[in-house]
């Protein structure tokens, strides 16, 4: 997205913002993730990023490129959140110290394609292997924690994931082995 399409989204252009919000919300909730580790919370805070966007369209005036712009903006909104009364739990110094380790203008949304690739995989998953599987290498719960959370035997979670790494592995192919290992090394038994 060049200087040109953003003039666009400052006069009003509401397709060439939904140009922009196609080309890089997925990565930048990726970017989210990485530090926030809860996909939905990830997802909420790069969309409140675009509708402030969106809000304050006009008076946005961007020096750099739009993508270092919105890794910023979304950067700034992790900070929000983190330090938010309700999150303290959280280790925020070691998150803020990792996304402050990584310059903004070195952050490659463009290699996050294949991990977008997994979520999409993920997405495909039935309504319970989705949620096991999540709960699993996302929120780093154990078997026995996700079977008492979804009143299920522990054998039923341990079928489940069996069965969402089966697919992974059988969707991504040998090319995305490691991939597919991200997931697995994330499996507390």
């Amino acid at each position: 997205m060049d200087n040109f399409n953003w003039n666009k989204i400052k006069s009003g252009d509401k397709q060439a913002f939904r140009m922009l919000f196609d080309e890089y919300y997925s990565s930048l909730c990726l970017y989210a993730n990485s530090a926030i580790g809860d996909l939905a919370i990830s997802q909420d805070i790069v969309s409140d990023c675009f509708v402030r966007i969106w809000e304050r369209k006009e008076t946005i005036d961007i020096k750099s490129s739009v993508k270092n712009y919105l890794l910023l903006a979304v950067r700034n909104n992790i900070y929000s959140y983190l330090r938010s009364p309700e999150n303290r739990k959280t280790d925020i110094d070691t998150v803020i110290k990792g996304l402050e380790d990584t310059p903004i203008e070195e952050y490659d949304l463009e290699k996050d394609e294949t991990i977008l690739q997994v979520y999409k995989l993920i997405e495909e998953l039935p309504e319970q292997r989705k949620k096991i599987l999540e709960l699993a290498a996302f929120k780093g719960m154990s078997y026995k924690e996700i079977a008492e959370m979804l009143d299920i035997s522990v054998n039923t979670v341990k079928t489940q994931m069996s069965r969402a790494y089966l697919f992974l592995r059988d969707r991504l192919g040998n090319n995305h082995l490691l991939l597919w290992l991200f997931f697995k090394k994330n499996k507390i038994n």
